[in-house]
């Protein structure tokens, strides 16, 4: 491999890597991931795979793919995505191993498509960048994650975007290359076509137009055609970036959180830096990062955006100079961050400013720089020749950390208790364990962590519902509510925080203020049987039979099983006098669930 590092000099088409040679170096790509990730396919569901795949809906339902591309349903406007999940559904069920491979074949592939774009742009040490990022361990969040199949189509289809848009005339006049029968409009036609389906995989490769013409501005200088000739691309990222932002407005249900513009400025900043280093030194990567504390009164926060605007500076005033290179790697890096860097709110961030998914697309930039420098160093005939494995160790170090990442994404439970190892501060782990705890019973425990949880992130309406909901349980019914209430005005729209403070305030005969939290919990998510039973029965015990009925019957009508709200239906037709009706549904329910005759006084 490492005598390799050259290739892209020249025309980047020389003999020894056409036909079988190119076959054994992709083949190598492809082991290398596989092996990297075998962990990956011993590995379950995690975290948000239930909402995304296992639990939804859509995914189950016959018309789903209908309803990804033509509704507002899906809570996010991805159906490229989401139809790759319909699909395997069909294939490989609640059998993970099967969307792990599929996530662990893309990134072989992305990285096989890294290399020949590379190797089209002449770009020194095209394979060593492949080959680095086919095994970082940046990448395992992405690749080991089922969930985060969007970013890896995204990313599928933007590289093979640019990977067309190298064959069309466009670029070819730009770079000197024969416009030859493979320089014709149809590449054209083919790059604005994968650039679509990128972003209807995952909005985040809004950039490519961007990057197209970045291109053509390291053959040549900007010449008038080219914004024509751009346009479909940028079309194609604005429309669908807006349908994006509709979509995430449409379906946010409270703020992510509240930052002033500086605060973000600031934040943005640090984030370039922070993927970075992780980039450059990929140690201690967790799935939680601490979430930073903005301090703009803070000299610290500063430096951030005072080195980032030096090096640009200093990059740009050199940019005709041996770090034209630099500069152009630095500002993909820069651009690829942009939809991540915290000036617009990703859900992600209500737990981390900062992930390791978010900068899949950015570590190109990277990976790319550092192997055209070592094979520009190479090629200069200065380095030892022990030097030439520095470039082995590296790929071996990056596969074996890639391989010990990969194991903590085996299940929920791995995952939380590696991130809460590393990250102890973390109040979505304490709300994890809180949960566990609380299915195996554990009460007391469970509420020890949900209470550290608030005082973690006191900010958060899912802590203080969460803690409300266990002290539910426990009986501390004015606690509770108190929690409850206080949920519900952090997140006005939170579903299960209104049921359960109704379910508290019915137990606490406070019946009005019940009925007010379930009729709400039903304008935010119709359709819950649970809940209008519950609803039946609060308005039962004021002696509102009728409406009573109507809830009933709805409950009856969406969960034909519930023998409770059978049972409650057959009661109070009975209390009005319409016997024979009540007598069917009191003879079903007790077909559903018999009740034991109880022994005579």
């Amino acid at each position: 491999m490492a005598t390799r590092v050259q290739e892209g000099k020249g025309s980047g088409r020389d003999s020894s890597n056409r036909g079988p040679a190119v076959i054994l170096q992709a083949a190598l790509v492809v082991a290398l991931v596989f092996a990297a990730y075998y962990p990956a396919l011993r590995s379950g569901f995690i975290w948000d795979d239930d909402s995304i795949l296992t639990q939804n809906l859509l995914i189950k339902a016959p018309d789903g793919l209908h309803r990804f591309w033509l509704t507002t349903e899906p809570q996010d406007y991805w159906p490229v995505t989401m139809s790759s999940f319909w699909f395997e559904w069909r294939l490989w069920g609640m059998n993970p191993a099967g969307y792990h491979a599929v996530n662990i074949g893309l990134h072989a592939i992305e990285a096989c498509l890294l290399w020949a774009v590379l190797r089209r742009l002449r770009v020194p040490g095209a394979y060593l960048a492949a080959l680095l990022f086919a095994v970082h361990p940046v990448n395992v969040e992405s690749v080991a994650w089922i969930a985060e199949r969007k970013n890896m189509l995204a990313m599928l289809f933007f590289l093979l975007s640019i990977a067309c848009f190298l064959r069309t005339r466009w670029f070819s006049e730009a770079s000197g290359a024969p416009a030859g029968s493979s320089a014709g409009g149809g590449w054209y036609g083919l790059s604005v076509a994968a650039f679509a389906l990128a972003m209807l995989s995952k909005g985040s490769v809004a950039i490519l137009p961007v990057v197209i013409l970045g291109i053509i501005l390291w053959h040549r200088g900007p010449r008038r055609g080219d914004g024509v000739r751009a346009l479909p691309f940028f079309l194609v990222a604005g429309v669908l970036a807006a349908v994006d932002i509709w979509f995430q407005g449409h379906h946010l249900v409270a703020p992510i959180r509240e930052a002033s513009i500086l605060q973000r400025l600031l934040g943005a900043a640090a984030a370039v830096w922070f993927y970075l280093w992780k980039a450059i030194l990929p140690a201690d990567l967790m799935f939680f990062y601490p979430k930073w504390r903005i301090a703009p009164g803070h000299v610290l926060w500063w430096l951030p955006l005072t080195a980032a605007a030096a090096v640009t500076l200093v990059l740009w005033w050199n940019r005709r100079g041996p770090w034209r290179p630099a500069l152009f790697a630095w500002s993909y890096f820069c651009l690829a961050l942009l939809p991540v860097m915290g000036f617009t709110d990703v859900y992600f961030m209500r737990y981390s400013l900062v992930a390791d998914h978010y900068q899949h697309l950015a570590l190109l930039g990277v990976v790319t720089l550092a192997a055209a420098c070592w094979a520009k160093w190479m090629g200069s005939g200065r380095a030892g020749s022990m030097l030439r494995l520095i470039p082995l160790i590296v790929i071996g170090g990056f596969a074996f950390l890639t391989w010990r990442q990969s194991k903590i994404y085996r299940d929920s439970d791995t995952l939380f208790t590696e991130t809460q190892k590393r990250n102890p501060d973390s109040w979505e782990c304490e709300n994890y364990a809180a949960n566990a705890l609380l299915r195996a019973g554990r009460l007391d425990d469970a509420i020890a962590h949900y209470e550290r949880g608030l005082r973690l992130g006191p900010e958060y309406a899912e802590a203080y519902g969460n803690l409300g909901v266990a002290l539910s349980y426990a009986g501390r019914v004015d606690e509770a509510i108190a929690y409850l209430q206080e949920a519900v005005r952090l997140e006005p729209d939170f579903v299960k925080a209104h049921y359960y403070l109704g379910l508290d305030l019915a137990g606490a005969d406070r019946l009005p203020e019940a009925v007010a939290q379930y009729e709400r919990t039903l304008r935010i998510s119709p359709d819950h049987g649970e809940v209008e039973n519950s609803l039946g029965l609060a308005l039962s015990r004021m002696n509102r039979l009728q409406e009573a009925i109507v809830h009933y019957g709805r409950a009856v009508a969406l969960e034909p099983g519930n023998a409770a709200a059978r049972r409650n239906l057959g009661a109070a037709l009975n209390a009005v006098g319409w016997t024979a009706e009540g007598a069917a549904q009191l003879e079903q329910a007790q077909r559903l669930a018999p009740v034991p005759p109880q022994p005579a006084p």
